[in-house]
């Protein structure tokens, strides 16, 4: 029995030394056919990867690459489950957000090309790096910001006192008309309440979880700000404030304005809107547009591929500028390169926003946040009382792992 209790330990001791040789060896460039399963959402994202994937293949005669529908804010939570049963992808897009939690789980690879962030600006080398080593390939940037309808207001609101003064010409509560939406109990959108006096999640860096600062001074004052919008300018409740309620209602000229992001420019081009995109209105007593969170699109290679080298020249693949040029007359989505510059009106408004946008933190704690902060958010706008709300979020963001 002690012999085999040694010569399991030893096994154990070895396994690994042999994993790591075995990640080395599949790093070399594979001799025979490959297929790359890529996973990236629909629409015009998918547009780009297809497009993309058809340019690789003619000068990588051995690789096939098959997309699959899988929306980039879901990506993380398949990979987890996929990637060990064997059948993930092989390259996959998500929210830079998610970086922490990938990395930590160890499904994601080392981005090794150590020249290749330098190409990109500041933002997205941030987004791209956890713990100082990097892992991403940027593919877009964004945040949200106001989109007005010309027809209804031609000069968009530059305060929030302005908005609250439109509000009182153009809502009507018997018609559900209402001068501005957005979905009231997101965490990503309503930042833009935290962080409007002063409060910074986890930090001026972003990564101290004993600084969330979720029921700071700064962060209840915003909060209450929030909280006063609600018979002012949107007397809906926060369960009725859903994506498609929002999208309907700006689209069928009930709401002049909306803040959602440049994913939504395709569709509403589409349409035939006649719209703008402002920068975020200012808050009370502050000088320049409400900060937002800005987000970095990355695609990710999966540390389960079994064909390493490929999936990571594919992810390059997609960054590369000439091929972001084409990404962006496609998807409208801001390219993050340096030597890359958008001409846009409606781009223009985006890239204007991302002067008052901070990245979203990348350490795990933000799963906290987003389930924590939209409870409050949610209850906050309903009525509850802003400082219990505040408290009862940070209580959950101090007991976090």
């Amino acid at each position: 029995m002690k012999k085999i209790v040694c010569a399991a330990v030893a096994l154990a001791m070895l396994a690994p030394i042999n994993m790591f040789a075995a990640r080395k060896e599949r790093s070399k460039k594979s001799s025979g056919k490959v297929t790359l399963k890529v996973w990236e959402s629909d629409d015009s994202a998918r547009k780009y990867v297809e497009w993309a994937a058809k340019e690789f293949m003619k000068s990588h005669k051995n690789v096939k690459i098959e997309y699959e529908h899988v929306e980039s804010t879901d990506a993380r939570a398949k990979i987890e489950l996929d990637g060990p049963a064997g059948v993930g992808a092989d390259v996959f897009v998500a929210p830079h957000d998610h970086i922490g939690a990938l990395v930590n789980g160890g499904h994601v690879a080392e981005n090794t090309n150590k020249d290749y962030l330098s190409q990109f600006v500041n933002a997205a080398q941030v987004a791209s790096k956890y713990n100082g080593k990097p892992y991403g390939y940027p593919i877009g940037i964004e945040t949200y910001a106001l989109f007005y309808n010309k027809d209804l207001i031609p000069n968009p609101p530059k305060t929030w006192d302005e908005v609250i003064a439109y509000a009182k010409k153009f809502n009507n509560d018997a018609e559900r008309k209402y001068a501005l939406v957005w979905p009231v109990a997101d965490g990503y959108f309503d930042y833009m309440f935290m962080s409007s006096y002063g409060a910074q999640l986890f930090g001026p860096n972003g990564n101290d979880r004993k600084q969330h600062n979720i029921n700071s001074p700064e962060a209840i004052k915003g909060l209450q700000y929030f909280q006063s919008l609600r018979k002012q300018i949107l007397n809906v409740p926060s369960a009725d404030m859903t994506g498609d309620f929002c999208d309907s209602s700006f689209t069928q000229g009930k709401a002049a304005m909306f803040i959602t992001g440049p994913w939504k420019i395709e569709a509403f081009s589409r349409l035939g809107l006649n719209y703008g995109i402002a920068p975020l209105p200012a808050f009370p007593g502050m000088s320049q547009p409400a900060t937002s969170f800005s987000g970095v699109r990355l695609a990710f290679v999966s540390s389960y591929t079994e064909h390493p080298a490929e999936a990571a020249e594919f992810a390059d693949f997609l960054t590369q500028k000439a091929n972001l040029e084409k990404r962006f007359a496609l998807t409208k989505q801001i390219p993050p390169r340096k030597d890359i510059t958008t001409n846009d009106p409606l781009s223009n408004g985006i890239l204007e926003q991302t002067k008052y946008a901070i990245p979203m933190p990348t350490i795990p704690q933000m799963n906290t946040y987003w389930s924590a902060m939209g409870a409050a958010y949610a209850g906050i706008w309903d009525g509850d009382d802003v400082v219990t709300d505040l408290n009862s979020a940070a209580a959950s963001m101090d007991s976090a792992k």
